[in-house]
């Protein structure tokens, strides 16, 4: 299977996943989103691919998901609740790095298979996630910034997606640049790293484009629910 269809397969994967996760647990449900979409992301981002002929890094669809579940969080909830995501987020960054550092620190049985992999893995992700956790709290709240300003003039259901991509396509300039120098600096070539910001950004702004739906989805289902998730009768 070519990673051009895995890619259509992980976005729709994504975006139903995080409808879902709306539709049955509310409010609730997006906070979960934001937190174990940011530690999974933070993983991908360490793989690289080639996709439609150029060098990519993983993590991006999620990354996009996570700027959507702020968004109708934003929407929907406030600002203030918005912000909340955000530091969730960014706390379970922490959390996985901290605890996964630990765990590499334990001398390994003879048996172990794992040891090894955890240490490629892990020894990568602390510089990751430091450039996820500056990049991901400044990024955010330059959306959440800009999506407000952008409500204020815009601000009924049918203008949702001027106000998602209009304040992804800004903050995401912020924070894929600042993600990319310093995750990936002097661990790649400049071309390729150029490259890994131009393709990130480009991705991150097709999938807001292709993501809208998904939240105008979320949108119709949102006075269905309570902010617990269950069914409002």
């Amino acid at each position: 299977m070519s990673n051009e269809l895995i890619a259509v397969l992980a976005f729709f994967a994504t975006f139903i996943s995080l409808i879902i996760m709306y539709r049955f647990f509310g409010k609730s449900g997006l906070f979960v989103w934001v937190a174990i979409g940011t530690v999974i992301a933070n993983i991908q981002v360490t793989k690289t691919i080639e996709i439609f002929g150029i060098t990519a890094t993983l993590g991006n669809i999620l990354f996009a998901s996570i700027y959507l579940a702020t968004d109708i969080l934003n929407d929907i909830y406030g600002r203030k609740t918005a912000k909340r995501a955000v530091w969730l987020g960014f706390v379970s960054v922490i959390v996985m790095v901290l605890l996964m550092s630990i765990s590499v620190m334990f001398k390994p049985a003879e048996s172990d298979i794992a040891q090894q992999s955890m240490e490629t893995l892990f020894a990568v992700v602390p510089r990751i996630a430091l450039g996820s956790i500056i990049a991901y709290i400044i990024g955010q709240y330059f959306d959440v910034y800009i999506f407000n300003f952008i409500k204020k003039y815009f601000s009924s259901d049918r203008t949702f997606i001027v106000r998602a991509y209009g304040s992804t396509a800004i903050s995401s300039i912020i924070d894929t640049a600042l993600f990319t120098l310093i995750a990936f600096y002097g661990l790649m070539p400049n071309a390729v790293l150029f490259e890994i910001f131009l393709t990130t950004y480009l991705f991150k702004l097709i999938t807001t484009i292709c993501n809208v739906p998904f939240g105008y989805m979320a949108k119709s289902i949102a006075k269905d629910v309570d902010d617990h998730g269950s069914t409002l009768h």
